[in-house]
């Protein structure tokens, strides 16, 4: 047959739906040679044995969510460095005597929990960013607030009929079981009428969800547009999962540190039963159900070679079959784990940090260049990003606390811009120098001391540079 009716019947072949569980001998040695047929079947399973390394598959949001932050390192170094800068300032009303009487004890006391209510407000800021929303749940002012996570709640709405186009909501639903999330779908709550007249709770009949008004309870979250918000993580999703996977695919390169793909050559006669352990029998019996028996074997041999080659490590022994030519070619890896670890530690920080919205280089992980202080990187993000979002989150906590505990507001304290600060404690310094050089050269002259004219110009020289520098910083 030509070689182009054979390219013509592989193309055929290849085009065939493929079914990785199963091999179906296929082959026709009036083609091609029965060792290529065997190849080709192979093929068509991609592998021998079961992938080794596989990109993850995300069920849902929250499992993606998940993921992400059980797979990303430096995540909870730029997370808790963000709340400690939107949390540079306390938290005020304003008044020194209400913070000092009223919003200190409570934000310091502890709750039913036995964590303080201070921290519950920071926990659930930090959630809220990495889920999209955080709940916190009014219990009174003794026992103080307690976290609700966001896969533990969700909201109850209704489409408001008085003002029309929107969805006002009613209530939120939080299941009783703190290891459980709620997972109500579209099946109505049955309440339990008794429970609220006895103790005025509203539960529902089998005990797992309890619901609570909006006055008891606060929806923080990101995008106050939604009523879910939107993860920070998943508005960056493609480059938070690449780095992720670099790291899954690190992983695997050092714990099979495999040689990269081998490929060995079986040698072309093994179906006609040359080299072959076989009996005097079946070298002599050449039908097709001999050949199918050792062309299965071929398989065989070949599946057992290739797990053992994955399964080992860099001191096994392997024994190749009499299958296989007494040759194998190696192709290299196209990309080397240090390429990994490069990339990891030029982009990772960065980019995490871009993706929670904040400057890289406000805690160290970008390149700054030499004529910027670190002052004026801190106060540009200070004024730029972390003050607009934290006084945003402010006003969502706001309310409830004010009316609970009697204020008339609770917000972040005014930020000192530490750059301006430093240019005045320049500036003074400087005129401190002035002010010594005029002293001393008073003095000098109070005392009859003759001053030699190459000094004073000097002097005068000081002075002028003095000057002209404290006018320029300020």
């Amino acid at each position: 047959m030509s070689n182009k009716r054979i390219y013509k019947k592989r193309q055929k072949l290849s085009t065939s739906p493929k079914s990785p569980s199963t091999l179906k001998p296929r082959y026709n040695e009036n083609d091609w040679s029965q060792a290529e047929l065997i190849l080709d079947q192979l093929l068509e399973c991609n592998t021998v044995c079961k992938n080794g390394f596989k990109l993850v598959k995300h069920k849902n949001e929250s499992e993606e969510i998940e993921w992400m932050i059980n797979n990303l390192p430096t995540l909870p170094y730029v997370i808790d460095n963000y709340l400690n800068f939107m949390f540079t300032n306390k938290l005020t009303t304003g008044n020194e005597e209400l913070d000092n009487n009223v919003l200190n004890p409570f934000l310091y006391k502890r709750n039913a929990k036995g964590v303080t209510n201070y921290s519950v407000l920071r926990d659930s800021i930090r959630d809220m960013l990495l889920y999209g929303k955080s709940g916190i749940r009014w219990l009174d002012e003794e026992n103080g607030i307690i976290p609700v996570p966001a896969k533990r709640y969700t909201s109850i709405v209704k489409k408001d009929t008085e003002y029309l186009g929107f969805n006002r909501t009613v209530a939120y639903a939080i299941s009783i079981d703190e290891d459980e999330p709620i997972s109500l779908g579209n099946k109505p709550i049955e309440l339990d009428r008794d429970e609220f007249r006895n103790s005025g709770r509203i539960l529902s009949k089998n005990k797992d969800y309890m619901v609570v008004l909006p006055e008891d309870f606060i929806n923080l979250r990101t995008d106050t547009t939604t009523e879910n918000g939107i993860s920070k993580l998943r508005q960056d999703k493609q480059r938070l999962e690449l780095i992720g996977n670099v790291y899954q695919r690190l992983n695997y390169d050092i714990v099979y540190d495999g040689p990269g793909r081998l490929i060995f050559w079986m040698k072309d006669n093994f179906l006609n039963g040359g080299d072959i352990d076989v009996s005097a029998n079946e070298i002599l019996d050449q039908s097709n159900a001999t050949k199918d028996l050792r062309a299965e074997r071929a398989r065989e041999e070949v599946k057992k070679l290739a797990q053992e080659i994955k399964n080992s490590s860099s001191d096994n022994v392997i024994l190749g079959s009499s299958y296989f030519e007494n040759k194998f070619d190696h192709i290299p890896r196209v990309t080397k784990a240090t390429e990994f670890l490069e990339y990891l530690q030029m982009k990772e920080g960065s980019i995490l940090a871009q993706c929670i919205g904040m400057t890289p280089e406000l805690i160290g992980l970008g390149d700054v260049s030499g004529n910027v202080s670190m002052e004026k990187i801190i106060d540009n993000a200070m004024v730029n990003i972390i003050i607009p979002t934290r006084e945003g989150i402010a006003t969502q906590f706001s309310p409830l606390l004010s009316e609970k505990l009697g204020l008339p507001k609770v917000y972040f304290d005014k930020y000192e811009a530490r750059y301006n600060v430093d240019r005045s404690s320049e500036s003074y310094k400087y005129s401190l120098a002035v002010n010594s050089l005029i002293q001393a050269y008073q003095s000098s002259v109070e005392e009859g001391n003759t001053i030699p004219t190459d000094i004073q110009n000097q002097i005068m020289e000081s002075l002028k540079t003095l000057t002209d520098h404290i006018i320029k910083i300020s």
